[in-house]
C-alpha cells in the first residue's frame, strides 16, 4: 500500500513534464522544451531512488514517451530552420541527432517492457504451480516468522549449561568397612579373654590329679 502511494505521487512529476513540454512547443521555445523533457525524466528517477519505491510497470512506456518528446524538441530546435522566404530547411545534424535519440529511447523502453513481462510471467507460473493448500501453508509460515521477529525482544531467554560428568565417582574410592557380627566371640561380654586362655598347659588332666592324691595318702 505504501509503495503504491509513493508510485502514485511520483507520476505527478512526469505529468508535469509533459504539460510543460506542450506549453513550451506552443510558445515556440524549443530549447525550453528540451530542458523540461530531460529534467522531468531525471527528477522522476531521483524521486524513485530517494523514496525507494518499486519500479512501475509503465517504466518502458514512460521512457519511450520522453524519448519521443526529446527527439521532437531536438528536431524542431536544431533539425529544421526557416529561410528568408518563409520556407523551412532541414538540418542534417539536428535530424540525425533526433533520430539517434529516438532509436535508443525506443530500444531502452522495449527492453524494460520485456523485463516486466518476463517477471510477471515467471511469478504467475510459480504461483500457478502451487495449490491452494500450499499457498495457505506458505502464507501462514511467513506470518509466523514475522510475528516471532516482533516478539523476540519480549521472549524470556533460557541459558543451558552443560556439566561434565566426572570419570570416577569419589564415593566409589572409599572402601567399605567389613560388617561385624554381634554374636561373635569377640563381642560376647562373658568371654573377656580369648578361649585359649582357659585351656592352657597349666590345666591338669584327670590322670595327673589321681596320681597326686595317691601320693598324699601314702605320706599319711
Amino acid at each position: 500500500m505504501a509503495n503504491d502511494m509513493k508510485s502514485g505521487f511520483g507520476y505527478i512529476i512526469p505529468a508535469a513534464g509533459v504539460v510543460g513540454f506542450v506549453i513550451a512547443l506552443l510558445l515556440g521555445e524549443f530549447l525550453a522544451s528540451i530542458l523540461i523533457t530531460v529534467l522531468g525524466i531525471l527528477v522522476w528517477f531521483l524521486y524513485m531512488l530517494v523514496m525507494e519505491s518499486n519500479i512501475p510497470k509503465q517504466m518502458g512506456n514512460m521512457i519511450i514517451l520522453f524519448g519521443v518528446m526529446l527527439a521532437i524538441g531536438i528536431f524542431l530546435g536544431f533539425g529544421i530552420t526557416q529561410n528568408l522566404w518563409g520556407g523551412f530547411e532541414f538540418e542534417a545534424e539536428g535530424s540525425i541527432l533526433s533520430l539517434v535519440i529516438l532509436f535508443f529511447a525506443i530500444l531502452t523502453g522495449l527492453n524494460f517492457r520485456n523485463q516486466q513481462n518476463v517477471l510477471t510471467s515467471s511469478s504467475a507460473t510459480n504461483t500457478s504451480n502451487l495449490s491452494k493448500d500450499d499457498r495457505d501453508f506458505v502464507m501462514n509460515a511467513i506470518n509466523q516468522v514475522q510475528g516471532s521477529n516482533t516478539t523476540t525482544n519480549s521472549d524470556p531467554k533460557v541459558i543451558v549449561v552443560k556439566q561434565e560428568i566426572p570419570n570416577k565417582i569419589e564415593d566409589s574410592k572409599k572402601e567399605e568397612l567389613p560388617s561385624s557380627n554381634p554374636y561373635s566371640m569377640n563381642n560376647n561380654p562373658y568371654f573377656t579373654y580369648p578361649p585359649d586362655y582357659y585351656y592352657d598347659e597349666d590345666d591338669y588332666d584327670d590322670d595327673d590329679y589321681e596320681d597326686e592324691w595317691d601320693d598324699y595318702e601314702d605320706e599319711d
